[in-house]
């Protein structure tokens, strides 16, 4: 199964309670922006990526990266965060389990565990999926929130987890499962999909595979890259 790492941001609420709502996104942001830079530079020549969940919480794609890294990677969050953080990198057959995993972790007080891998690496399945473009900002506003939510309920069904979302373009990420659903997914909009037991190759396919079809280069509407 593929390996994710989550992290949580330890005691973040309470630093928050005493600040208005608009300090508390600013600083969210800034705060949020950091910490992943932080986890994106550590990971990234190993092949990993990171998402942040925009919750306190980030998931990453780590596939072959040891436990000594991840130490490294704790050692380094803990000096650089307010109250430290909690890791737990387990093996699932999706995000969500995995999410689900680690907050079972988290909720008995462990700060860190890395769970030995369980046999052969498989795949991840990363899926960018373009939106329908609007001239009004109000009708693109509706529209993109109801499609929003749509995928969101549409990828948990499959064990998948909306990762990003900008004006007109959507990201998913899951495990060989979410390969039922990019089908689906298509009659929205064009669909690139990546797969590799890479996180990052994973990703960067996704982007490649959509890439071509809004180019023209390939036909239909879904493409997917191996790799």
């Amino acid at each position: 199964m593929p390996r994710y790492t989550i992290i949580k941001l330890r005691e973040l609420h309470r630093y928050l309670n005493n600040k208005k709502y608009s300090e508390k996104i600013r600083y969210l942001l800034e705060y949020g922006y950091n910490v992943h830079s932080i986890i994106n530079r550590v990971l990234q020549s190993y092949g990993g990526i990171v998402f942040n969940l925009d919750t306190g919480e980030y998931i990453a794609l780590t596939n072959g990266i040891g436990e000594d890294i991840h130490r490294e990677l704790l050692i380094e969050l803990d000096r650089e965060t307010i109250h430290g953080v909690q890791m737990a990198s387990v093996t699932a057959s999706n995000p969500l389990t995995a999410l689900l995993g680690a907050s079972i972790y988290f909720s008995k007080g462990h700060r860190f565990v890395f769970e030995e891998e369980a046999g052969s690496r498989d795949e991840y399945w990363v899926a960018s999926i373009q939106l329908p473009l609007f001239s009004s900002s109000y009708d693109a506003y509706i529209v993109y929130n109801s499609l929003y939510n749509s995928i969101h309920r549409a990828a948990e069904k499959y064990g998948g987890l909306l990762v990003e979302k900008t004006t007109g373009l959507v990201t998913i990420v899951g495990g060989k499962e979410l390969g039922s659903l990019v089908n689906e997914l298509s009659s929205i909009g064009f669909v690139g999909v990546g797969v590799s037991p890479i996180g990052r190759n994973a990703y960067r396919n996704a982007f490649k595979a959509l890439q071509l079809l809004i180019d023209g280069v390939v036909d239909g509407r879904l493409h997917i890259i191996q790799g």
